[in-house]
């Protein structure tokens, strides 16, 4: 019997020292990534002469869209420092960008890292409304500051610089702006920039 707790005790110390080495490699270190998915917007309101258009979900960004990007973070034990570039509905006129700053903590668990990231940054949307049915003249792009969380789980396989995770964010706009806005059929609109933003979505890249 006490050789048998022996053994146990001897089996359980190797396998922590294993879990612990293991943990160590991967819990300093930089991360870089491209990641993309699916969001969704909620920051366009219409106002003076807009508010009795009948415009589509996809005219005032309230349709489903995706988004691509990468970021770059640094691994620091359970401290994590980054930054992202994003780009939201590629190829459209109404694209959005965000630059930003990212901060947080890291929890490893043998190969899979828990991670919970503010963000901090630059929100431009592109031309909104661009329909010459509608509007003839608009500000074509629009700044503005953003603040925002990105809790995400990741996996290194062992003995590998690879990284595969999946995300969820969610971003709020902290300032807006309102636009003004020229009708195609005579007269002037204005319509208010800035909301919420939130999607998911899956991430590759390495470890260095």
């Amino acid at each position: 019997m006490k050789s048998t707790l022996r053994i146990a005790l001897v089996l359980g110390l190797a396998l922590s020292a294993r879990a612990a080495s293991a943990t160590d490699e991967h819990s300093f270190g930089l991360d870089l990534t491209l990641h993309g998915g699916l969001d969704k917007y909620d920051a366009v309101g219409l106002k003076n002469g807009l508010s009795g258009l009948d415009l589509s979900s996809k005219q005032q960004l309230k349709d489903a869209s995706q988004h691509l990007g990468a970021t770059a973070v640094l691994r620091l034990s359970a401290l994590e420092l980054g930054g992202i570039l994003e780009i939201g509905r590629p190829g459209k006129s109404d694209a959005t960008t965000v630059i930003g700053a990212l901060g947080g903590a890291g929890v490893d668990f043998a190969s899979l890292r828990l991670e919970g990231l503010v963000e901090l940054a630059g929100h431009r949307y592109g031309s909104v409304l661009k329909d010459s049915r509608i509007v003839s003249q608009s500000s074509k792009d629009v700044w503005l500051a953003s603040v925002g969380i990105r809790p995400g789980l990741s996996y290194r396989p062992a003995d590998s610089m690879w990284i595969f995770g999946v995300y969820g964010f969610a971003r709020w706009d902290v300032t807006s702006k309102n636009v003004s806005v020229t009708l195609a059929g005579g007269g002037n609109g204005d319509y208010k920039i800035g909301g919420s933003q939130y999607g998911a979505g899956l991430r590759v890249g390495f470890s260095i």
